[in-house]
């Protein structure tokens, strides 16, 4: 549906016809029949209405002929004659908001449309405006052949949402012909501009005013029209966007803005040409220089104060129990380690047992160690003096005070079998010698110390052996016990004890093992208490909430749209709706990385001092994002800016007959200028007044000869 809208309206036509209707002062008259009407005079009532042609701030005459596409003399039609217009903005007559005089507005002044009606040569009887929901349905077959027929009021059609919106034709899509719906009905009613090939009732080139009678039947625009009837109602207030005794407040451009650009349009890439210069002079066709002001800018938004979450401790038990003793109130200061509430647990005091155990077993497995360490460094001793080249008596002397139980009786026994051998097998070679002994018994004598030698050596590794092997089973007995004895200090850990505390254990009464005292972890107010004397609690239960209150969280509702313009840094200003006349100040800490799937706005934060604690958690307020403050921006007057759906466009001069329409992208308005965010630079010159009729030009797909070419641009 998007390509094809964008195609008919991008469609290059040959000639363009209204401006050449602008220069000659006529209009597209749809009954020949108009062409013959004389001018009659302006009929004066007694009791004619505040607004419409006796207020109109140029002269109403009929000679020039009725204006049967805009309902309104040709002499005062400002969309047929633009030049016009400065003289109705100089008579103090003119809708801003709606492009035309304020005499003439029927969107603001339904009664007006009565009034001009009577003015009609053909006594045509046009509908009167106002709110949808107030107008009864007419059928097109009721109505005169020469009335006007135009806005849902008239639709042979009913137009229904149960099918949705069509944002490209801006009518129901229930209604919409280009994307679907049936033109037989219409054409069946008389409801059918064959210029235009859709229903007269929704032709907005025929008759441009039933494009906000359209609008309003749109579901997305229905806070737009809402906060529009309020500011109506409150026309005594100064306006939000006004000028106030010289600073500058701008407000989101509601009539404008629409937050995107289609990529896939590609009207800019038509050209709007003049045959020369006095031809764009003579249509009334004015331009004014980009340029930057100084402005400013905030993002209204709705917010609610919390607790600063980085500031904000629950305190919870380590363990469950019953609390005994409750030692702080709701509101008090507390500081870091201050006692908050007494618990009786028997998890605890259980704990504290099972420590007392282990602890003891960790002693004894201590003084086991220290004993046979002992005794492994006097073997080390013994086993380093008593060897086979030393003499007992020596081995003797040094050994006399080294105590290592068994294993010393059993080396200084094998060391003197050995020393006994060596004598004997002395004495045996000397009488072997002397011829006195036998050979036979100097080989006995020499056996008998081999295995003398041979058995202290072993000896000696038996008790090297023995004493290392005894050593490293006290050790591991040893590395058992303290293990033991971490594990259960961790878990009194985990249970909220310290080193000091574990040190006192086992000196304190059996009562005192099961008592738990709960204390603060951080300093603050107590904001919140849940303990009372006597209930049983469990570990993720929050007996209390300390809050540092020196900083407050405020979340802010941003809209999807504003999310470009906010960023992290930006000041924020606060007024809550329970402090009247204060003020507070902040900054944009976070943006949320999510929209909310119901409301479509974006979670915004911002950080607040609270020095004299007026700030309260769930308070409500208002709070402005200053985007700018008195910032040059590049602007443009406000009447430049052209919609046709789904871009906005400004026509740029590129010489005295060649203008080009060009995507810009919007931000803010004040006093009837908007910002450029993208697509123009300081020093181009844009249309202002003319603009309206050369988008009307540019959006035709069928016109006859004009005083300008739209032609094929880039």
């Amino acid at each position: 549906m998007m390509n094809t809208h964008c195609y008919h309206r991008c469609r290059v036509a040959v000639l363009v016809t209204t401006l050449a209707m602008v220069i000659s002062g006529g209009c597209n008259v749809k009954d020949e029949r108009d062409k013959s009407r004389v001018s009659k005079p302006v009929p004066k009532s007694a009791t004619a209405s505040a607004i419409g042609p006796e207020t109109s701030a140029v002269a109403v005459d009929m000679s020039k002929g009725w204006c049967n596409g805009h309902s309104v003399p040709e002499s005062v039609c400002t969309r047929c004659s633009p030049s016009l217009v400065a003289k109705f903005k100089a008579g103090q007559d003119w809708c801003g908001e709606h492009g035309l005089p304020e005499s003439q507005c029927t969107n603001c002044n339904p009664e007006a449309r009565e009034q001009w009606a009577a003015l009609n040569p053909a006594n045509a009887r046009t509908p009167t405006g106002g709110d949808d929901s107030s107008v009864e349905r007419a059928s097109v077959s009721e109505i005169e052949s020469d009335e006007v027929v135009f806005g849902p009021a008239y639709s042979p059609v009913e137009p229904t949402l149960d099918q949705g919106w069509c944002d490209g034709h801006g009518v129901p899509e229930s209604v919409c012909t280009r994307c679907g719906a049936s033109p037989d009905p219409f054409m069946e009613a008389g409801d059918w501009c064959d210029e235009h090939d859709l229903p007269e009732t929704q032709c907005v080139l025929c008759n441009p005013e039933v494009e906000a009678e359209w609008a309003r039947l749109n579901p997305a625009r229905q806070e737009e029209f809402e906060a529009q009837r309020n500011a109506a109602e409150q026309k005594t207030l100064p306006h939000p966007g006004s000028e106030v005794e010289g600073s500058i407040q701008l407000e989101p451009n509601r009539q404008l803005l629409t937050g995107r650009n289609d990529s896939l349009c590609q009207v800019d890439r038509l050209q709007v040409r003049f045959f020369d210069g006095s031809t764009a002079r003579k249509a009334g066709i004015e331009t004014e220089v980009v340029r930057t002001r100084r402005l400013s800018n905030a993002i209204e938004c709705l917010a609610e104060v919390g607790f600063d979450e980085t500031r904000l401790v629950r305190v919870t038990p380590r363990v469950s129990g019953v609390v005994t003793e409750s030692a702080v109130e709701i509101g008090r200061v507390v500081s870091t380690d201050d006692l908050l509430a007494v618990m009786e647990s028997p998890t605890l005091g259980q704990a504290k047992s099972r420590y007392i155990s282990v602890r003891e077993g960790y002693l004894l497995a201590t003084s086991d160690f220290e004993r046979v360490d002992t005794i492994f460094r006097g073997t080390q001793r013994m086993l380093a003096i008593c060897t086979a080249a030393t003499s007992s008596g020596d081995v003797r002397e040094e050994l006399i005070e080294v105590r290592v139980g068994d294993a010393k009786s059993r080396l200084l026994q094998a060391h003197a079998s050995l020393e006994l051998a060596r004598s004997t097998l002395k004495r045996e070679q000397s009488l072997f010698d002397k011829k006195i002994s036998s050979e036979q018994s100097l080989e006995t004598a020499r056996s008998n110390l081999a295995s003398a030698e041979a058995d202290f050596h072993a000896t000696h590794e038996a008790v090297t052996f023995a004493s290392e092997r005894d050593r490293l089973a006290a050790m591991r007995t040893l590395k058992v016990a303290r293990s033991e004895l971490d594990a259960v200090a961790r878990e009194l850990h985990i249970l909220g004890l310290d080193d000091a505390q574990l040190a006192t254990i086992g000196s304190e009464s059996g009562v005192a093992l099961s008592r738990y005292e709960l204390r603060s972890p951080a300093s603050g107010r107590i904001v919140e208490r849940r303990a009372v004397v006597g209930e049983v609690v469990e570990q993720q239960d929050a007996l209390f909430t300390v809050a540092d209150l020196s900083t407050m969280w405020v979340m802010m509702d941003l809209r999807e749209r504003d999310l470009t313009l906010v960023r992290v840094g930006l000041p924020v200003l606060l007024t809550v709706d329970g402090l009247p006349g204060h003020a507070f100040d902040g900054v944009v800490s976070w943006i949320s990385d999510m929209v909310d799937d119901r409301t479509r706005t974006v979670k915004v934060r911002a950080n607040f001092l609270n020095q004299h604690g007026l700030l309260r958690a769930n308070m409500f307020g208002h709070a402005r994002i200053i985007v700018r403050d008195n910032d040059e921006v590049v602007s443009i007057p406000t009447d430049a800016v052209q919609t046709d759906g789904c871009c906005q466009l400004v026509f740029v001069k590129q010489n005295e007959t060649l203008f080009e329409p060009r995507k810009v992208t919007l931000g803010a308005s004040v006093n009837g200028h908007v910002e450029i965010l993208a697509g123009l630079t300081p020093g181009e010159s844009v249309v202002t007044v003319g603009s309206f009729l050369m988008k009307t030009e540019i959006l035709k797909s069928n016109i006859g000869a004009g005083c300008c070419d739209v032609e094929q641009g880039r």
